[in-house]
């Protein structure tokens, strides 16, 4: 037996893999799940925190060699998540522990460690910042949401960070949710397409090879549409809606290759996901045919018993959990998942067979990713890492996601005038980098990068110092407040406000109302009595209502939180160095009430009130101004009548470049079903592209309709509708009817 056990070890250390396996490779996991004891097997799918094994019991990385042998020696840990630190530290760190897994542990299997870099190397003090994926998707190009990945993979690799829980495949529909800076937006097929690209370009960069890292997509399903907008709290969402709107971006996912997949923490129609059999084996497994690796998110199956109040105790939520297809519980600090797993088996009520299939997906991921061959950071990846080169491009991708939302000619700034700049984000690196970025909830200011400028630095620096006045004030709370400020804006020609939230991760971004807060109201309505021309920059990570102010303001950029190059992104708009090509990835709303995506039916349903017309956003999905004015003319069809389900007819447009400099233009194009036997959207984006024209130019660009992927819906059950009637193509200010007579 011994001489068996060894030479399994030598084929699993020996032999290498490529990210698809053989079927030899796949008979070699059977091979070792037969030799594994029970521990050992429940031991792999469970997930610690660092600070189960760091000193202090935090996120910085000194090891605790006592604490993390008896985590991988007695527990069998196969995973490990969190941190941070700089790259000597985290090179040190994951070197050591898996020289602990592979040369102590009796089947020397290495660890797959997990980090949440979801907008760049976040967690890596030299990383690089991105904005977060709501900014992304304003750029309304795939190339973008690439570059951003490929250089969060080149900087992720190097330290052993195998598992990246990224990205957000939520649609965010749902404003109030704190995590809504986390999605792509609002509109399923823009989440659809950039997660796409992600995850190909994280999964596929061969900038790093011979290592290979995973993606994660989350959180499945119906997470980002809580009925009341807290965290985690219950979602109602028709069965129908969920097949239309939250299936689409993990389906495209799972086309894509993604190989693990984090669960929802919340409750879906009264579910609690973590427990749902349906929503875990039925609709993930069975009919979205998903084989890769299913992960809680952290510690939720023990709020299955403490939040959602579905089951009387840990145990039976570790069943619940088990039984409905989790693969690796994320226990965090804990041990009672291995506690729990170990008396279910023993019990009758959690078979083998059943935890070898999570096994089997385990060891599977970790083969793919090359682990048994090397688990160990590489120094020469490490010396790869361009921090100048990556930098460039982060400002790159900032200055592609800034939405310029509204001009009235004071844009672009002219030198020599004398500016104004206050605000909450006026002087802040954590505004600009924003949560997850250092730390949950964003490093605090004294250890932000000390590299980065400020937006107010940025200013400086393009303006002139001498031109630039500084006022510290996050909002206006007293009448002295307000004198300091009129007096500083006496001697200014414009006034720049940096409003907007400061940074908030997960329930911590709870609140109960969208109206920005009070004293930075206040601060903008001192600042439009001044009569001086006023801009204001939004650092956010969600729409802050301020319609009042916002009719009176005379530029508005929605900026995000644009990473560790936004100031100079934003300086580079406002100074028109860069022309602004963003458009919103959701609806701006009007007020804290009404809040409704694009594609709703009451946001333009106005048989009932044509005498009595409503105002119904502040900005809409798709809005974003240029510096130069872009004309739509000549929209074609191949064909008004289709007849077989299987035909195509391609939509064509020209536009054209009719200002005065280079620009690029997000072409929108959508497509509205007239009538259907379930109610449907006023219209959904089914193609965008981004394209570049120079002053004078003209481009034709087209769209291939597709029948059966872009004019049929699915039903509550997620089977196709393909009806037939008159269908409307929809791009710029233009559009044409065609019809459906399959």
């Amino acid at each position: 037996m011994q001489n068996f056990f060894v030479a399994i070890i030598f084929l699993f250390t020996n032999f290498s893999h490529a990210f698809s396996l053989s079927t030899k490779d796949l008979n070699r996991i059977d091979s070792l799940i037969h030799i594994m004891t029970l521990d050992e097997k429940i031991g792999q799918m469970t997930q610690l925190c660092f600070s189960t094994i760091t000193l202090d019991g935090s996120k910085s990385l000194d090891l605790n060699v006592a604490n993390f042998r008896e985590s991988v020696i007695k527990h069998n840990i196969g995973s490990f998540l969190s941190g941070s630190d700089n790259y000597d530290k985290w090179f040190e760190f994951i070197t050591a522990i898996q020289k602990i897994a592979v040369e102590e542990t009796r089947l020397k299997i290495p660890l797959i460690i997990g980090i949440d870099h979801v907008h760049g190397a976040n967690y890596i003090s030299e990383g690089t910042i991105f904005p977060h994926n709501i900014s992304l998707a304003c750029s309304f190009d795939q190339q973008v949401v690439a570059k951003m990945a490929n250089i969060c993979a080149i900087e992720t690799a190097p330290i052993g960070l195998s598992w990246n829980f990224a990205p957000v495949l939520d649609v965010g529909k749902n404003p109030y949710w704190p995590r809504f800076y986390e999605t792509f937006g609002e509109d399923p097929f823009l989440c659809s397409e950039m997660g796409k690209a992600y995850i190909k370009a994280y999964e596929g960069c061969k900038d790093i090879l011979p290592v290979k890292l995973s993606a994660c997509a989350k959180h499945f399903i119906g997470y980002s549409d809580p009925k009341y907008g807290y965290d985690r709290s219950p979602s109602e969402i028709p069965s129908q809606v969920i097949w239309e709107f939250f299936v689409p971006p993990f389906k495209a996912a799972f086309d894509a290759g993604v190989k693990t997949v984090m669960i929802n923490s919340g409750e879906l129609n009264g579910e609690a996901v973590h427990g749902s059999k349906f929503l875990l084996d039925t609709l993930l497994r069975q009919r979205l045919g998903f084989k890769g690796l299913v992960v809680s998110d952290i510690k939720d199956i023990e709020r299955l018993e403490l939040m959602h109040k579905t089951v009387e105790n840990q145990k039976e939520g570790t069943f619940r959990s088990v039984d409905a297809g989790i693969d690796m519980y994320m226990a965090c600090n804990s041990y009672v998942f291995i506690r729990d797993m170990r008396e279910l088996v023993a019990e009758g009520r959690i078979s083998m067979k059943r935890i070898d299939e999570s096994v089997y997906r385990i060891l599977k991921l970790k083969f793919e990713l090359g682990l048994f061959d090397n688990p160990y950071p590489s120094k020469q990846l490490l010396s790869n890492v361009n921090q100048t080169k990556n930098q460039i491009e982060a400002r790159e991708v900032a200055e592609e996601s800034i939405v310029l939302l509204k001009n009235d000619g004071i844009l672009p700034l002219s030198k020599g005038k004398k500016i104004l700049i206050s605000g909450l984000g006026a002087n802040s690196k954590g505004m600009l980098n924003g949560p997850w970025s250092f730390d949950w909830l964003g490093a605090p200011e004294q250890l932000q990068p000390h590299s980065m400028n400020t937006l107010y630095e940025s200013i400086q620096n393009k303006f002139g110092a001498k031109n630039v006045k500084y006022v510290e004030l996050e909002g206006i709370s007293c009448e002295k407040d307000k004198k300091q400020f009129l007096n500083a804006a006496q001697n200014s020609d414009i006034i720049v406000l940096a409003i907007g939230e400061k940074p908030y991760s997960e329930f911590m971004g709870n609140i109960n109302d969208l109206t920005l807060d009070k004293i930075q109201l206040n601060l903008m309505d001192v600042a439009i009595k001044t009569g001086k021309p006023v801009v204001v920059i939004l650092l956010e990570g969600r729409p802050r209502v301020f319609t009042e102010q916002a009719d009176q303001i005379n530029s508005i950029l929605f900026a995000g939180y644009p990473g560790i190059m936004g100031a100079d992104a934003i300086v580079n708009i406002l100074s028109g160095s860069v022309n602004p090509s963003a458009k919103l990835a959701f609806t701006y709303p009007l007020s804290v009430g009404h809040v409704s995506p694009y594609y709703n039916k009451p946001s333009e349903y106005n048989i009932y009130w044509k005498n009595n017309p409503i105002r119904k956003n502040l900005f809409p999905f798709g809005h974003g101004l240029s510096y130069t004015t872009f004309e739509y003319d000549k929209l074609e069809l191949s064909d008004t009548l289709l007849t077989e389900e299987n035909q195509e007819i391609t939509a064509t447009v020209t536009v054209r470049n009719k200002g005065k400099r280079f620009g690029k233009e997000a072409v929108l194009w959508y497509v509205s079903d007239e009538t259907g036997t379930i109610s449907r959207p006023v219209k959904l984006l089914k193609y965008f592209e981004k394209i570049e024209l120079k002053q004078g130019e003209e481009k034709k660009v087209k769209f291939t309709i597709k029948i059966n992927e872009h004019l049929s819906y699915p039903d509550k059950n997620g089977c196709q509708i393909l009806e037939n009637g008159f269908f409307k193509i929809a791009v710029g200010t233009l559009e044409k009817r065609f019809y459906l007579n399959k």
